[in-house]
């Protein structure tokens, strides 16, 4: 509980409008950031961010050329505005119809 309400009070924990703000604005101009892989900085950062306990694979699933990341609620409580940011310039996104971050491969 301590974990959580430290990380809460230092991050300053992201609402989901914020978010989805962030990765769904249409004149965001991701990629920014040059001779980075960009999958990897993403997952990464969300393995560092979210505890083993909360998600225990990043990676849900994969159909065709999307990869299905964590729940939005998993996530949620664990990035700040600036980690939305860098998932911005990785360009995830959240799929509405499972609710969850996720990339195109």
């Amino acid at each position: 509980m301590y974990l959580f309400i430290n990380n809460l009070i230092l991050n300053k924990m992201i609402t989901r409008e914020k978010l989805e703000e962030i990765l769904d604005d249409d004149s965001k101009n991701p990629f920014q950031e040059k001779e980075v892989d960009h999958k990897m900085k993403a997952l990464t950062l969300l393995r560092n961010k979210i505890p083993y306990e909360v998600c225990r694979e990043i990676i849900g699933g994969a159909e065709h050329d999307q990869i299905y990341l964590c729940d939005i609620d998993e996530v949620l409580p664990y990035i700040n505005e600036d980690d939305a940011k860098v998932l911005a310039d990785c360009n995830l996104f959240i799929d509405s119809d499972c609710d969850c971050l996720s990339m195109f491969a």
